[in-house]
């Protein structure tokens, strides 16, 4: 009875032309654009050493980052040579090329000036961001009083001294443009909320005629939820794994060696958007479809601004910085983050921490729309 249900329900989503164009046409479409107008974005070449970087302040803060700069090291090879300036003559330093970007220590936090984005920013980034979140952890130990000052700094001697980029793949290329089409196939499996919404419309009685034949059918309620789940997850990843393969083997884009990892986090990502439009298709009933449609396609693109999609790194590096927690509700930035972090980071531990993210979403909306679903009622069909 399952299969058969499940067999029906891919029919009727396959028949659905903008379920289809939402989630396979436009993003090839959009990725053709995006390979024709930012093919020469970047030209980044491997890490190299002694790069110029400057420490702006005269603080506990500018003796720490010297430091970590100075020990930051790529294949026994020391990352960066660190001038330590004033404001002046950090930005005329910066805006003649002279260094790839500034810290500027007077400020709480710590602010990096650059003036674009590349390879090196992306780095700096990085560590200002670790180095920003220990500072953090290490206060919050002060201020507990669990640990002394001298505690903490003895425990801290007794750790190997740790390089900030040890994270970072070696002789792994940093490109812009898959940075952008990670985003690319995270907007796209955000787009499979409209498989939810779609669910949710032709479950509930009160949303459409199909949810009133449904409800009059003596089939199991939970068996027709769960056929209808099986079958939109198995039409959007099938769709996602399309439009992989048309950047990867088409555009030529780069996404790692890591291909079992890219595909898990596909699959529970596609997961995740379903479960999200089918919960904005329950509690938004009262409205018709195209306008949860609408409401949903407007979300998921102010999702994906906010992951850094259209230009607004900047605004997504200040969110990793200043609400973290929200970069982690934020499904579109958690999907591309891991792709990002399977790509260049040699360590797995982050990706995992995204990747429990990632399922412990998928489980909550799973049982939240359960129960959204259970306790509906109808006077009359």
């Amino acid at each position: 009875m399952l299969g058969r249900l499940i067999s029906c329900r891919l029919k009727v989503l396959l028949r659905n032309r903008s379920l289809i164009f939402w989630t396979l046409i436009f993003p090839i479409v959009l990725g053709l654009f995006f390979k024709l107008v930012f093919n020469n974005l970047d030209q980044a070449a491997m890490l190299t050493t002694k790069t110029p970087i400057a420490v702006v302040g005269n603080n506990q803060d500018s003796q720490y980052l010297t430091q970590i700069l100075t020990q930051a090291k790529s294949q026994q090879h020391h990352l960066y040579r660190v001038h330590h300036l004033t404001s002046m003559q950090a930005n005329q330093s910066l805006n003649n090329d002279k260094i790839v970007g500034y810290y500027d220590t007077r400020t709480n936090p710590v602010k990096l000036v650059v003036v674009n984005n590349s390879e090196q920013q992306a780095i700096l980034r990085s560590i200002l961001s670790q180095y920003e979140q220990n500072r953090t952890l290490t206060m919050n130990l002060l201020k507990s009083g669990q640990i002394s000052a001298a505690h903490l700094a003895s425990e801290m001697h007794k750790q190997p001294q740790r390089h900030y980029t040890q994270n970072i793949a070696q002789g792994r290329k940093f490109d812009s443009m898959s940075f952008y089409f990670f985003t690319l196939v995270a907007m796209t499996i955000g787009f499979g909320f409209s498989f939810g919404i779609k669910n949710a419309n032709d479950e509930q009685a009160n949303q459409s005629a199909n949810g009133i034949r449904i409800n009059l059918t003596p089939t199991s309620k939970l068996m027709m939820i769960t056929s209808n789940l099986i079958a939109a997850l198995i039409v959007l990843y099938s769709i996602i794994l399309l439009v992989l393969a048309v950047f990867h083997f088409g555009y030529q884009i780069d996404f790692g060696h890591r291909w079992g990892a890219i595909l898990g986090v596909c699959f529970i990502g596609s997961a995740l958007q379903i479960c999200l439009g089918k919960f904005l298709g329950n509690i938004l009933a009262q409205k018709n479809y195209s306008q949860k449609l609408g409401f949903g396609y407007f979300i998921i693109i102010i999702l994906s601004m906010l992951a850094g999609m259209m230009g607004t790194q900047d605004i997504k590096y200040w969110i990793d910085i200043h609400l973290p927690l929200l970069g982690k509700l934020n499904t579109v930035n958690l999907i591309s983050d891991s792709l990002y972090q399977l790509f260049f980071y040699q360590s797995l531990q982050p990706f995992y921490q995204n990747l429990y993210w990632l399922m412990g979403l998928s489980i909550i909306l799973i049982i939240i729309d359960y129960l959204l679903e259970r306790r509906s009622q109808y006077v009359s069909l």
